[in-house]
């Protein structure tokens, strides 16, 4: 590991690092971090991974580095990674280096995701430099340190399988379960558990995203977690006026990871995934717990939306409800955010003046209100504790394309004050900070076409 020249330590979850009792004051820390003194063991990791479809026999960690492991205040083994290291031996003709924006921007999303409550790797340390790496023009060096359960991904079984590396897949394998999926079976029954539980890890996942209205961009197998935490944040996006065919990735030509389409990636990466098992498990045994998923994505997904709507318990015409709402916000082309909190804000039935204010369609707004109140209704619950409930699950902040295009830019010019003042309203997206309430601002015309580079 190359240090990079004048490095400085500009940014630290510290919440975070309690928890882990990192201290970042300590020299020893300090310099082992920085790649003045060397890390014993610390290792980059091979996989393959399918890529838009296409298969590619050899991936890898390109410039990051698994540090090791540290224990967290729960007693769980938490592994520490750090991006933009240097060159390791799967750089494939690259640097090694990540950019500052790119650093960012992937520290922006982790922690907002986080706090949403949806599983994901943390960011946990930002470096800076005066050192510059060149992508489409030169930009400032930077390194990433974050934290993940694990960083074990679908595609490491992928190159062991393809590789034909028998023992060394019955390694990995055996290691998951004894790790994250241990119980008292035997080693085949294990294996179905396994697997059963990355089904339903996933299909809450995506669940997840979809009823916030993420966007991964690049779902390719390598960047799919055993545990179903987000990971490899790149050209990612949240949702802003709703769009089912939406495609926050500009070089997704062929809209493959589109919004409405993540699902069905998610189960076809998962497909991928059984297939390496068929050494280890019959067809039938495989397509039994592979067809568990889209039960457990609807299941899932519609326990979001109940919660979203205030509602305690589900009814036959819920899934028509949720429908039409979502027919309404393409057609008006409402902010998908600012609608879910305008909505918990009401206090009653006739308390509409909020909700109807972003739509042009005002008789259809109104009559979707008039089956909603009426199934509000017939919920056991009463406006008052749906609405604590609702402003507690639907956030008044997410982290908006303008907003992470403006902390970058200003943080290449040495000011962090935009970013520092993201992560506040991200770490407790729910709150008002009303002294940061121009955060929750939707993106207006320009700022709507505002790309933000995922340049590594």
């Amino acid at each position: 590991m190359q240090p990079l020249t004048q490095q400085t330590l500009s940014y630290t979850n510290d919440t975070l690092a309690a928890r882990l009792a990192i201290n970042f004051k300590d020299e020893n820390t300090l310099n082992s971090l920085l790649g003045v003194k060397a890390i014993p063991h610390a290792l980059s990791m091979i996989y393959a991974g399918h890529q838009f479809g296409g298969f590619t026999p050899q991936l890898g960690d390109g410039r990051g580095l698994l540090l090791g492991e540290v224990t967290n205040q729960d007693g769980m083994m938490i592994d520490l990674h750090m991006k933009g290291v240097d060159q390791t031996p799967y750089s494939r003709r690259g640097d090694g280096r990540a950019v500052l924006g790119s650093s960012i921007h992937e520290y922006l999303a982790s922690e907002a995701l986080h706090h949403l409550g949806i599983p994901s790797i943390r960011a946990l340390a930002l470096f800076t430099s005066d050192q510059q790496v060149y992508r489409e023009h030169a930009e400032p060096a930077a390194m990433l340190l974050r934290s993940a359960r694990t960083h074990i991904r679908f595609g490491h079984f992928e190159y062991f399988f393809y590789q034909k590396k028998v023992s060394e897949l019955d390694c990995l394998i055996d290691y998951v379960i004894e790790h994250y999926y241990k119980q008292s079976l035997d080693r085949r029954k294990n294996i179905i558990f396994m697997l059963e539980s990355i089904v339903d890890a996933t299909a809450k996942m995506i669940a997840q995203w979809q009823a916030i209205g993420f966007q991964h961009g690049v779902m390719n197998t390598d960047n799919m977690s055993i545990l179903g935490e987000t990971i490899d944040y790149g050209p990612y996006g949240f949702m802003k006026s709703y769009q089912p065919n939406w495609v926050a990735n500009h070089s997704d030509y062929e809209a493959r990871y589109a919004f409405e389409r993540q699902p069905s990636v998610a189960l076809w990466n998962l497909n991928c995934l059984f297939y390496y098992f068929s050494n280890h498990l019959t067809k039938a045994q495989l397509i039994k717990v592979l067809s568990q998923f889209e039960s457990k994505l609807m299941e899932h997904f519609q326990a979001n939306i109940r919660l979203k709507l205030g509602l305690s318990s589900a009814q036959e015409n819920d899934q028509a409800l949720f429908a039409n709402l979502l027919l309404l916000l393409e057609k008006d082309q409402v902010d998908y955010t600012c609608f879910w909190r305008n909505l918990s804000q009401m206090t009653d039935q006739n308390d509409r003046l909020l909700v109807t204010a972003g739509f042009n369609d005002k008789d259809g707004i109104s009559l979707w209100l008039n089956e909603y109140c009426a199934r509000r209704v017939r919920d056991d619950k009463s406006w008052q504790v749906a609405r604590v409930e609702m402003l507690e699950i639907n956030p008044k902040y997410i982290l908006r394309n303008y907003l992470a295009h403006n902390a970058i830019t200003a943080a290449e010019s040495g000011d962090l004050k935009l970013f520092d003042d993201l992560i506040q309203v991200l770490v407790q997206p729910f709150d008002e900070h009303e002294l940061l309430t121009h955060l929750a601002i939707p993106a207006n015309a320009e700022q709507k076409n505002i790309c933000v580079s995922c340049s590594s």
